[in-house]
């Protein structure tokens, strides 16, 4: 005999209808927003639920090809490009409305100067650096990083079909005393293009970082980056739908 359940007055609740879910698979493989694991563990799982196989996808700051370590090959159909390999990811090569999917991963973080640009990086780093106006933009610090996300995203959305999708990695930091939230400035000057933001992926450093020289700490230290998702939007208000 099924037992009665009571409210903390003693009243009887009526017993709830279980909830059917049609055409659904139970599983435990979900994709979480937040993950101990790195870049190219996630990357897949981005991929999974936003482009589709056999999509056409520009890597425009492809570097050592880090997140792509774990797609398999043939998945998608991957242009990679680098600044090294004389492709700017601020005037690609590509017509407008050519792309599926974008991926951009610029330098998130303004250089300190110094022996900083003296690394194996320091062809894309010159190119690049944002502590002066080597980035071809009359900003420093901060600002000049928020150019370059800002260059690079309008090539993205003209090289973009409607609907196409925008993957962006970038990373808060503190400039000159001063907290920037940069996730949050990238998502609004994005939506000022005509991006709308998707979704938001954190990524946390499984491991310490490095402890500075300081007299005393005045904001916590980052131990974490975002991927962001965006699409681009068209004339007329529309949902975003991976079977478009």
């Amino acid at each position: 005999m099924e037992q009665m359940a009571f409210d903390m007055k003693g009243v009887a609740l009526l017993p709830q209808k279980k909830r059917v879910v049609r055409n659904g698979k139970p599983t435990n493989k979900l994709v979480l927003s937040a993950s101990l694991d790195g870049n190219d563990c996630v990357f897949p799982k981005i991929l999974q639920l936003y482009v589709r196989p056999g999509s056409v996808i520009a890597d425009v700051t492809y570097g050592k090809g880090v997140f792509w370590r774990k797609v398999q090959d043939e998945t998608y159909k991957l242009r990679a490009t680098d600044i090294q390999d004389g492709v700017d990811c601020r005037n690609l090569p590509y017509k407008d409305g050519e792309l599926d999917c974008v991926v951009f991963d610029p330098p998130y973080m303004h250089t300190p100067g110094g022996t900083a640009h003296n690394s194996a990086h320091s062809p894309f780093e010159k190119h690049y650096r944002n502590n002066g106006t080597g980035n071809q933009t009359e900003s420093k610090y901060h600002e000049a990083v928020l150019d370059l996300y800002r260059e690079g995203g309008r090539e993205a959305y003209r090289t973009l079909k409607k609907q196409g999708v925008f993957i962006v990695k970038c990373q808060d930091e503190v400039c000159a005393n001063r907290q920037r939230f940069t996730h949050i400035e990238i998502i609004e000057m994005y939506g000022k293009m005509g991006f709308i933001a998707e979704d938001l992926f954190v990524i946390v450093r499984s491991n310490r970082p490095g402890v500075s020289r300081m007299v005393r700490q005045v904001h916590a230290r980052k131990n974490h980056s975002y991927f962001l998702v965006f699409w681009k939007r068209g004339k007329g208000k529309m949902r975003w739908s991976l079977h478009k």
